[in-house]
């Protein structure tokens, strides 16, 4: 069965695309077991897990867009009018309130290059005050603490992030 002329006027961005695809899955899974391992070595939740999964995969899908949109030769003033929309409405929803993406950040960040972790008792100064408890919860815009008086109290991820802070005790593994 002879091969359709159009499928051969395709058949590099074909390939190509699928390579992309290929790696795309290669470096998902990759990234699944890095998180699997800083999970099983830490004391963090299957939630959070989940949440920097998310947020991971919602960069790589963004990734293989713009790739796939490259490899098929998309004009490149439509992609720049598409990007430049995009990252208007983002701009404008951010400035409203920059510190979202500040503690989203934070939160991978506390996820994989912090000390601190969840059940550690811990003392944090920001500003003018001084707080202690146990770290019982990070979610992506905020770290819980439960205070000695049984009260748990909300802190911002980038308030953690920047505020100096004491592990006074971890848990017993």
């Amino acid at each position: 069965m002879p091969l359709d002329q159009p499928f051969l006027d395709h058949a590099p961005q074909l390939v190509e695309s699928a390579v992309c695809l290929l790696g795309y899955l290669v470096l998902r899974r990759s990234t699944r077991l890095i998180v699997r391992s800083a999970v099983l070595r830490s004391s963090y939740k299957s939630s959070e897990e989940k949440g920097i999964l998310r947020l991971l995969d919602l960069l790589f899908v963004g990734l293989l867009a713009v790739t796939l949109t490259a490899i098929w030769g998309m004009e490149q003033s439509e992609i720049l009018v598409f990007a430049t929309s995009v990252i208007t409405v983002l701009g404008v929803a951010f400035f409203a309130e920059m510190s979202i993406l500040s503690n989203i950040t934070a939160c991978v960040v506390l996820f994989f290059h912090h000390p601190v972790k969840i059940g550690d008792h811990i003392r944090v100064q920001f500003e003018e005050q001084e707080m202690e408890g146990e770290l019982v919860d990070i979610t992506y815009f905020f770290v819980f603490i439960r205070t000695a008086t049984g009260g748990t109290v909300s802190v911002p991820n980038a308030v953690l992030l920047k505020s100096p802070f004491t592990i006074l005790q971890r848990p017993s593994a």
